[in-house]
């Protein structure tokens, strides 16, 4: 069966844009480090390969501030706020400064979920929030997907306007890949024919990349093959016992259309799904709530 026959019967997407993937948001944070009440703060402004990697993959992005702390905004975040793509509303916090600056991160997401589920996540990792421990994210409550050397994402040099054109005209394949990320979570929750389920959304997910990585191959200004890794609110003791079985925990699917796309910058982009933490409380967001990513070399 050739590409596009494939495509058209697997894909459920396959030349149309998904209307419930057309928005997305996500809360932003400089590189800060949080461990218990002591904080280590990298820097007072958004990591500049971040904040690319954010404004590609999110629509609205949001910096919160609060009464404890002000970060102000350097030429970056000024230039998104003047096109109203960043926003920095301000929260009230108390107490030690380091679960403050916590706190407000976790409240603004919080917020914005409540108001408009299934439409924002949480930027988290080294060159952003990095949380080590705390009360709201529990070990057992979640999975994280993990996207190896099948993303790509603009360099730290890139201008900001040159990544809102590509994503303009990209915007079908932005689209699909965000759509289909979401669907792993249907995926490994339905009780009837899960593994078939699974198999598709691995599929339409690497397909998803391919098209991605060779836009991205084409494009003239300079990106980085990476990786993504993103976490999901489910306990998987609350899985159907044949979709805990389907999707086996620590297991590696083999992304073979993402590494053929970036065969000159990566070899064996694979897909694995691992335990993880997830939110404590009883409501967990319906998609997945934080992202993070490794830039590896750029794509060639």
């Amino acid at each position: 069966m050739g590409e596009s026959k494939w495509r058209k019967a697997n894909d459920p997407l396959y030349g149309k844009v998904p209307q419930t993937a057309r928005v997305r948001g996500l809360v932003v944070c400089p590189p800060i480090r949080v461990e218990g009440d002591k904080l280590h703060v990298v820097s007072s402004s958004l990591d500049v390969q971040d904040l690319r990697f954010a404004l590609l993959f999110w629509d609205r992005l949001v910096w919160p501030t609060s009464n404890m702390v002000h970060m102000a905004s350097g030429p970056d975040e000024s230039f998104l706020e003047h096109e109203g793509l960043l926003s920095r509303p301000e929260f009230q916090a108390y107490g030690n400064l380091a679960q403050g600056i916590a706190a407000i991160q976790f409240r603004a997401f919080e917020e914005l979920d409540a108001k408009e589920p299934g439409v924002w996540a949480m930027s988290q990792g080294e060159r952003s929030l990095h949380l080590i421990g705390g009360d709201r994210l529990t070990e057992g409550n979640g999975i994280t997907v993990q996207l190896q050397r099948a993303i790509p994402i603009p360099d730290a040099e890139v201008p900001l306007s040159e990544i809102l054109d590509f994503k303009r005209r990209r915007a079908d394949e932005l689209l699909q890949l965000r759509y289909h990320l979401d669907s792993i979570k249907q995926a490994i929750s339905e009780a009837e024919s899960s593994q078939e389920a699974l198999t598709k959304s691995i599929s339409a997910i690497d397909h998803a990349c391919s098209d991605l990585l060779r836009c991205g191959s084409e494009w003239q200004f300079p990106m980085k093959i990476s990786d993504l890794n993103y976490s999901i609110s489910i306990k998987p003791a609350s899985v159907a016992s044949n979709a805990y079985k389907a999707w086996r925990l620590g297991e590696q699917f083999g992304l073979t259309a993402a590494a053929g796309a970036a065969a000159a910058a990566a070899v064996g982009s694979c897909l694995k799904i691992d335990a993880s933490v997830g939110f404590r409380g009883i409501r967990r967001p319906a998609t997945p709530f934080r992202y993070a990513y490794l830039a590896h070399r750029e794509l060639i």
